[in-house]
């Protein structure tokens, strides 16, 4: 049987991610010195969903960071200072309210940002304590966080991206292209039955169940390999 494409995709040069393709490196810089910052520029990053801006600090380290909804050229920013916060400033969790939007959130202090750094998405902060600071993702979860960790105020820009239709198949293409995923997707059980478990269009393979063993051989390990459980839960 032919490796099917969920197999293939691990060895391919196709299907890895581009993120060579990059303008740089996005992250908050290190430091615990407070102090302000001037967004100098705009720069777009095929690979990225939001618009990246370039920030200038007082001590001449510059940095790219997902750009906010509402942020411009020349606008000035507080990174770690006490006080009331704006869309742009750098906090600490600690350091900001519940209830507020964040983004480019990080997991451990000083990693310089993991979570919520698509297009339009934004994190809220929903209990703050000594020990811990809880944030509901927009994923519709919930993580909890050491209270040093940094976080941005606002909301990412670019969030009306996925309002705009693409018109052109050209379009979509060029855009998968840009971020290394594979695209068009096909169907399992519009493909050959030599292409994948679940191809041909003999009725058998209608209902044919969609379990494999964790022993099965490569070629035959599609749909739930292994699962602990089948069937809608009662």
């Amino acid at each position: 049987m032919k490796v099917p494409r969920s197999r293939r995709r691990g060895k391919s040069r196709v299907f890895r991610v581009n993120d060579f393709r990059a303008v740089g490196t996005s992250k908050i810089i290190k430091g615990d010195k407070p102090m302000n910052a001037k967004i100098t520029r705009f720069v777009h990053d095929a690979y990225r969903t939001a618009p990246l801006m370039e920030i200038k600090f007082e001590d001449g380290a510059t940095t790219l960071l997902p750009a906010f909804g509402g942020a411009y050229v020349g606008k000035i920013i507080t990174y770690l200072k006490e006080g009331p916060t704006s869309d742009g400033d750098i906090r600490r969790l600690k350091d900001v309210s519940p209830g507020t939007e964040v983004y480019n959130i990080e997991l451990k202090p000083n990693d310089g940002g993991k979570l919520v750094r698509a297009g339009g998405l934004n994190a809220k902060i929903i209990e703050s304590t000594a020990d811990r600071v809880t944030l509901s993702l927009p994923s519709g979860s919930s993580v909890n966080l050491d209270p040093n960790c940094r976080v941005i105020v606002g909301k990412i820009a670019n969030g009306g991206r996925t309002e705009k239709p693409f018109y052109k198949a050209g379009n979509k293409y060029h855009l998968i292209r840009a971020r290394g995923r594979y695209w068009p997707m096909n169907a399992a059980v519009a493909m050959n039955a030599y292409e994948h478990k679940f191809g041909g269009k003999r009725r058998s393979t209608q209902h044919k169940a969609k379990t494999s063993s964790r022993r099965a051989s490569p070629g035959g390990k599609v749909g739930a390999i292994a699962p602990r459980r089948t069937g809608a839960r009662s």
